[in-house]
């Protein structure tokens, strides 16, 4: 079960990146108060935001972000600005370029994770995060164009290029995280957006922590690297057993 997980992990990396802004349309949702207890794989995880400024839109809103995640993966709860809220809010729509998803897989998520299983799943995330990543990349953007047409028949498709993976962030007992920068094109228009993926183990499950932002300079692979470690080490925190 686990090989095969891996090749769906990193099915799971670039897909939110890209449909942020055909998703996130002016006044399409109304957002609920922040939320800290989440329901995965038969346990209550306590999930605080990864930063201060970023909150989550409850469960009843929360649906309305799942197109973010794929089909292998089910979206436990997500993160974006307060001030992005306001703007949904007040009906004049926002472009996310900062957020942030919890994501459990499908296939595993009611496994018992073992430290050696978690570090089974860690080290084959690794290996995809280095010279293999690129094979995977036309499938990956294959499915988030069907994810675009999906949405809107008319949305023109998506172009991913230029992956540059950052490697390891960081790596200790439970957690590892990686980094990737990515080049993104849609209707005319490119940017880049840096990503982190951290893989975590809590109480015996195995969750995915994803942030996004647009790539400036070196100040933003910094962020991605702290927000990522100091989130995990407090989810960690908040489930000790």
């Amino acid at each position: 079960m686990w090989q095969g997980m891996l090749l769906l992990l990193m099915r799971t990396s670039v897909v939110a990146a890209c449909l942020t802004a055909v998703l996130l349309q002016p006044g399409a949702l109304l957002w609920a108060q922040d939320a800290t207890t989440y329901r995965a794989g038969l346990k209550n995880l306590t999930i605080p935001p990864p930063a201060s400024d970023l909150v989550e839109p409850g469960s009843d809103y929360r649906v309305i972000l799942e197109p973010l995640a794929p089909t292998a993966n089910r979206l436990v709860a997500a993160f974006v600005p307060r001030a992005d809220l306001e703007a949904l809010r007040s009906m004049h729509g926002a472009a996310l370029t900062t957020y942030a998803l919890v994501e459990v897989p499908r296939r595993a998520e009611f496994a018992e994770v073992g430290p050696d299983q978690f570090k089974e799943v860690a080290d084959g995330v690794g290996n995809q995060f280095g010279a293999s990543f690129s094979a995977t990349m036309k499938d990956q953007q294959e499915e988030i164009n069907r994810k675009l047409k999906a949405l809107n028949s008319s949305s023109a498709e998506l172009t991913l290029d230029k992956p540059v993976q950052l490697g390891t962030l960081f790596s200790k007992q439970d957690v590892r995280g990686y980094g990737m920068l990515m080049s993104v094109s849609l209707n005319g228009q490119s940017k880049k957006v840096a990503m982190g993926m951290t893989v975590l183990r809590i109480q015996s499950r195995l969750v995915f922590l994803y942030t996004y932002t647009e790539f400036k300079d070196e100040s933003s692979v910094q962020w991605i690297r702290t927000t990522n470690e100091h989130w995990a080490d407090s989810i960690l925190q908040a489930n000790k057993q």
